[in-house]
């Protein structure tokens, strides 16, 4: 059993895991664009940002990794969600894109010269201090939890609490996609942390930290990752409201951002002078070393597990080399490839969860999977490719009569239907299958 001292400190790693690029970009500009409506729009995105993730959390430590959820798919399929999920979390976006954040947020204020080598350079610095952390993923409780957090909610309680005590300006007015669906924006924006994607890949790692404290029954470790999450969700639940506000606020300031971190940049140096660069740095490069530490070590103990044919370290090189190359191409290049990816993943990924917790209740698994999923995939890569604008007429006019695809959710109701329809048809005699018992 960890002590009490153990249990937090596990819990401010799970919280610092989480808090990367995506949960300082997001919200403030959500809160901006949300205006008189921040917070109808924050209890949206905490559903996807926080709920959704501490759910995901909390399954997938128990099973103790994330790949779990798929056994009961085809192999094949389960290996293509894996892949793509850790690329998406790898090299391909979440940690480029952790990485810019830090460059474009943390250290260009600081009064440095922005070119291409130094873009190239910084990411190499930065993931290379990643790569010494991952490299004992043991002390990922000391090092992350123990050292790293206590600082960077510090310097956010700093932001904070001059953000409560000191708004830049009264609320803002409510931007149109907001004044009849501000909670549904909320939701959507809530996506974009890849936070429920993240608990998938962070599960397994809090789940190998307790190990080695030499905790592995699986009560335990359902119990310690439930109270450890539980401060996590309090945290990033009060820094998500400290920003959907700062963003509501920040008319004066929020004029030709192109993203969120811009508009917490400008209001951080509005409320401290040239001590917010500093204050703003630390924040920004505690935050994104913290994730960036959390995506590297999962994504290569999964290629390493799959393959069997280069060791954990060595990936660890690779996918640190390729997130270094892709950091170059930009942060917001990076957001607007993002989107479609997380589209096309993330019901897949809720889909997962949802099935799990119903799992000892469905009579047939390969055909409830098996057609909940097939369902929910299809229409997801209809709103992929809409967002990435590539959705030729005729699908999408097809696609637009089905309920909630205006709003990115088409699959929602087809998928709860096609789960609906698999256990009713998997009670008939000639397909009800045995029992399943609950790992």
């Amino acid at each position: 059993m960890l002590s009490r001292n153990h249990t937090a400190a596990l819990g401010m790693m799970v919280f610092a895991l989480f808090l990367g690029a995506g949960n300082v970009i997001f919200p403030p500009m959500a809160g901006y664009l949300a205006g008189e409506a921040w917070p109808i729009a924050a209890l949206g995105f905490m559903l996807t940002g926080v709920g959704l993730p501490f759910l995901t959390l909390l399954t997938v430590a128990g099973l103790g990794r994330g790949e779990a959820l798929s056994r009961d798919l085809p192999p094949w399929a389960a290996t293509v969600f894996w892949s793509l999920l850790y690329l998406i979390l790898g090299p391909l976006f979440a940690m480029p894109r952790v990485a810019n954040v830090a460059y474009e947020m943390g250290w260009l204020p600081l009064g440095f010269a922005h070119s291409p080598w130094g873009s190239v350079l910084f990411a190499l610095a930065f993931n290379g201090i990643g790569l010494y952390f991952m490299l004992k993923p043991g002390q990922m409780i000391d090092s992350v939890g123990r050292l790293m957090t206590p600082v960077l909610l510090l310097l956010l309680s700093a932001v904070a609490l001059g953000v409560m005590l000191k708004p830049l300006a009264g609320v803002g007015a409510t931007s149109a996609d907001y004044v009849d669906g501000a909670f549904v924006e909320g939701l959507l924006s809530g996506y974009q942390t890849m936070d429920v994607l993240s608990a998938m890949a962070f599960g397994g790692l809090v789940a190998r930290a307790l190990s080695s404290k030499g905790i592995t029954q699986p009560r335990m470790v359902r119990l310690l990752t439930f109270k450890a999450g539980l401060i996590s969700v309090a945290l990033l639940s009060l820094l998500y409201l400290c920003l959907f506000y700062l963003g509501a606020t920040s008319a004066p300031v929020a004029a030709g951002a192109s993203n969120g971190g811009q508009i917490l940049m400008r209001y951080v140096a509005w409320l401290f002078g040239d001590a917010g660069s500093w204050l703003m740095a630390g924040i920004v490069l505690l935050a994104c070393l913290t994730t960036v530490v959390g995506l590297g070590s999962t994504c290569a103990d999964y290629f390493a597990k799959q393959t069997g044919r280069l060791a954990y370290p060595y990936w660890l090189a690779l996918i640190s080399a390729a997130s270094t190359l892709i950091a170059n191409f930009g942060l917001d290049a990076l957001i607007r490839v993002t989107v479609p990816a997380l589209y096309l993943i993330y019901p897949s990924a809720i889909c997962l969860v949802l099935l799990q917790a119903l799992r000892s209740r469905l009579p047939n698994l390969p055909l409830s999977y098996g057609l909940t999923l097939g369902i929910v995939s299809l229409i997801s890569l209809g709103d992929a490719l809409k967002a990435a604008g590539l959705l030729p007429a005729a699908l999408r006019d097809g696609l637009e009569q089905l309920p909630l695809f205006s709003l990115s959710l088409g699959w929602l109701l087809p998928g709860l239907l096609a789960l609906a329809v698999s256990m009713m048809l998997g009670r008939l005699p000639w397909l009800a299958s045995e029992q399943p018992s609950r790992p």
